[in-house]
């Protein structure tokens, strides 16, 4: 059975905005017409699929959705309602879309978590554990109240990697702008003139002074190539898969992988407490909680812990034994919240120090990056200028040797 969106006029000339479930198309259309409603708009919910250029759910939206839900539930409101007033104020058509078929679902007796669980790729592992959990133990806002704090400190922590990556991406950028421009627009002008005077030139001289010639009578074709590249740069940035691949690379790089490690243990120490405070076992908080790292080996890694805690191991015994997965100040300090019983305090505390740490390396990361650029424009600059003064040069050179003639 599928759930079809629709818009449609009663008797009244009131417009009714519901939804209903139908096996196909044609029967939801009948249906509603069995009604005396007058049917303006219909849509399935199998359009909720992602690609590529869809807009999904932000981690904003998300949060707010969370935090608007804890407030209402607490007022006393019902489930239904407090959907249906978010549904109404959300700019977000995904997210519009998730929330009336949720709306439809829970007032026929389905429960939310399951309707959210058709949505696992937009709400996260996260998500669906805790509203499960709130559901089962009847405290369904405190679990809205613990998402959106961890919503938003998620959110802050990304916020800060991707600000602090920001002035690099613009200066190489900038680079590749003015090295196009060169290439098009200037080195053309002077191969034209040069290439006519026919004077015996150096290899080099006349490759370069030849493919400026070929990129200024192939303009269109250049910008089209390079707008091709950037396409297809964002499509392998965009996929999982190749994402993944790049992104395991690059963390491997010195400075950055120890920027990775620390963005890795805040989120997981972060998720790992949020899950524990809200009465999720062990055992499913760290199957959730491995989720979470971004590095392949030690995600494997730590989706094994939950077999192990499982035997009856104690979390920390478990890290000991792991040796490298995380720092031993990591492992001691769970350890140390173990044994006193309040490993999900402890592991709060962990989190808000690391991301401190995370903000802190990321400074240092781009005080050290930006001497780096500099000498690199530097150096780029100072090649395009011998590459423009050479053919220079090499003409006046050939130009002496047919007047000694």
């Amino acid at each position: 059975m599928k759930v079809f969106h629709y818009k449609a006029e009663n008797e009244k000339g009131e417009i009714v905005d519901d939804a209903i479930q139908a096996a196909t198309k044609s029967e939801a259309i009948a249906a509603i017409k069995a009604n005396n409603l007058k049917l303006l708009t219909i849509s399935s919910s199998d359009g909720l699929g992602k690609s590529i250029f869809h807009r999904g759910i932000s981690v904003t939206d998300k949060s707010s959705f969370c935090r608007f839900m804890a407030t209402m539930l607490r007022s006393g409101m019902s489930l239904t309602e407090a959907v249906e007033i978010i549904r109404s104020e959300t700019k977000n058509a995904r997210l519009k879309k998730i929330l009336g078929e949720i709306s439809f679902e829970t007032q026929k007796g389905k429960s939310l978590s399951s309707v959210i669980s058709r949505y696992e790729d937009d709400f996260g592992p996260v998500f669906l554990t805790l509203v499960k959990v709130g559901e089962e133990s009847g405290t369904l806002e405190k679990s809205f109240d613990y998402l959106a704090k961890q919503l938003s400190q998620s959110h802050e922590l990304t916020q800060k990697v991707k600000g602090s990556m920001m002035y690099p991406a613009v200066i190489v950028v900038a680079m590749i702008g003015n090295g196009l421009l060169m290439m098009l627009f200037v080195l053309p002008r002077i191969s034209d003139v040069f290439l006519k005077l026919e004077v015996p030139l150096p290899f080099y001289t006349k490759w370069l002074l030849l493919m400026g010639n070929f990129f200024g009578e192939n303009v269109a074709l250049v910008l089209v190539a390079v707008v091709l590249i950037a396409v297809l740069i964002f499509v392998l940035l965009t996929l999982s898969k190749t994402r993944n691949a790049i992104m395991s690379r690059v963390s491997k790089l010195p400075v950055i992988r120890g920027i990775t490690e620390q963005v890795d243990i805040a989120r997981f120490a972060s998720t790992l407490s949020t899950l524990l405070k809200s009465g999720v076992s062990i055992v499913e908080a760290l199957d959730v909680s491995a989720q979470t790292l971004s590095q392949d080996k030690v995600r494997k890694q730590a989706e094994k812990f939950s077999e192990e805690i499982s035997r009856g191991e104690s979390l920390s015994s478990v890290l000991i034994k792991d040796r490298g997965i995380f720092p031993p100040i990591v492992v001691q300090t769970i350890r140390a919240g173990e044994q006193s019983g309040s490993l999900e305090l402890v592991l709060a505390e962990m989190a808000e120090f690391y991301e401190k740490e995370v903000d802190y390396s990321l400074k240092r990361f781009t005080s050290l990056l930006e001497p780096v650029l500099m000498l690199a424009i530097g150096v780029v600059v100072g090649v395009m200028v011998i590459m423009m003064i050479t053919p220079i040069y090499s003409i006046i050179g050939g130009l002496q040797q047919v007047i000694a003639k």
